[in-house]
């Protein structure tokens, strides 16, 4: 196809010649048709709407955009996989394969705390004000300074607190309910605590301790609308077995919530344990005679002994509130871990194992297992990576490492497995 420029007394005119040399004026598309792409673009990707915008002036000027909390513009495909010394990054569509890297300068003078729906929550490192940052449509939403809430969870917040342990924000969720949207944040220090604000509030409300214990929990906010904030349960089985590690006392159990689809509109739930506690002694005999089994056997601390841990896979029945067990997930990889998780069709990535649950870096369950295959129960070893500063990275908690950025994978160039199991353990990713 050859494109030619030519001059008018309306300015600059792009004309299109197609292979049987008829000419199209492709500029002055009817708006209507240029708004109809325009919507099935956004409907697949932003990224594409985006590039079309970019391409013409004539199509920009004819297509809507909005730089708030529209839905239809959350880049939800999109995750962060690495963060250099300056301000690019390196982002990945889990749907489509691509790969981009950005550089974003509204990320100077903040830390990264969390993502949701592809926006990163950002904290002014000297105000503590939180941003909602689009990486794509580089929208930046304003919301009311979190020190208060903090202390909520950690009374003796202060500056030498945020240098020592700069991060107690662990989740972030939005909400459409109300108008403009509500975000929520999972905050976690001595105490647990969830904030919510919209954008224009002073301040954010929090849940107290009764709201734990009798949800639905009225509060008015200032418009006068009514938000009930909301714990449900999804389901009423978990273990409250409890155990040290790394002196601290923890749960048995931790249970990890995965998108089961593209379109996040079920969920998976991954359950791992640390120990059988939770089981009888008749149950462990006979679990550990069987050929299909959840059980993952571990080498010991001493040759010839070994550590046993379970892990399992539901599909959550949220109508019924319950979970039905998934020995199956087809072409679809699970990564969990304590920052995020997520999953995916391998279709897009081949040198990622399908129907397997990848477990990630410095998590609760990142022993020395690495991936589970559900297909035959396989385990493998996890990845190697170590310490930036030089020497073996730990395995598992280890509560003197203080910044997910100090453990690297051993060699480079870095595998989509390092970099993914990386983007589900720490915050930063890998450090590029």
């Amino acid at each position: 196809m050859k494109r030619i420029r030519c001059r008018s007394g309306g300015g600059d005119r792009y004309l299109c010649r197609s292979g049987n040399n008829e000419w199209r004026d492709w500029p002055n598309l009817p708006s209507e048709l240029t708004e109809q792409i325009a919507s099935r673009l956004l409907r697949y990707d932003v990224a594409e709407y985006l590039r079309l915008r970019a391409a013409c002036k004539a199509w920009r000027e004819c297509i809507c955009y909005s730089s708030d909390l529209d839905s239809r513009f959350r880049p939800r495909q999109w995750i962060m996989l690495s963060k250099g010394d300056g301000t690019r990054c390196r982002f990945l569509n889990l749907a489509t394969g691509a790969c981009v890297q950005i550089d974003l300068p509204e990320l100077s003078g903040h830390h990264i705390e969390s993502s949701t729906e592809g926006l990163l929550v950002l904290r002014e490192k000297t105000s503590d004000d939180i941003r909602l940052l689009n990486p794509l449509t580089r929208a930046l939403t304003n919301l009311p300074p979190i020190t208060a809430a903090l202390r909520s969870v950690s009374p003796d917040w202060s500056e030498d607190w945020k240098t020592a342990c700069p991060s107690r924000i662990v989740y972030a969720g939005i909400s459409d309910e109300t108008s403009p949207p509500t975000v929520a944040l999972f905050m976690r220090g001595h105490l647990w605590n969830i904030a919510y604000a919209k954008p224009g509030d002073q301040r954010w409300a929090l849940v107290d301790d009764k709201g734990w214990r009798t949800f639905p929990n009225r509060r008015v906010i200032s418009d006068g609308e009514l938000l009930r904030p909301r714990l449900v349960p999804v389901v009423n089985d978990q273990s409250s077995h409890m155990i040290w590690h790394c002196g601290i006392l923890r749960h048995n159990v931790v249970s990890y919530l995965v998108p089961a689809n593209d379109n996040h509109r079920s969920l998976l739930m991954v359950r791992y344990y640390s120990s059988l506690d939770h089981l009888s002694p008749d149950e462990q005999r006979r679990m550990k005679r069987r050929k299909r089994t959840t059980l993952l056997k571990l080498p010991g601390d001493r040759p010839g002994q070994y550590r046993w841990h379970q892990l399992e896979v539901f599909k959550v029945d949220l109508a019924g509130k319950k979970l039905i067990p998934v020995e199956n997930m087809g072409h679809r990889a699970v990564f969990i871990g304590d920052v995020t998780c997520i999953s995916f069709s391998i279709q897009r990535f081949p040198s990622v194992y399908g129907n397997a649950v990848y477990l990630g870096m410095n998590s609760h369950c990142s022993i020395a297992c690495g991936v589970r295959h559900l297909n035959d129960n396989r385990i493998e070893p996890r990845l190697e990576h170590v310490l930036e500063g030089g020497g073996k990275a730990p395995l598992g908690l280890d509560k003197t490492l203080r910044g997910p950025e100090r453990i690297v994978p051993l060699a480079r160039p870095c595998s989509l497995e390092e970099y993914l199991v990386c983007h589900v353990g720490f915050k930063y990713g890998i450090k590029d």
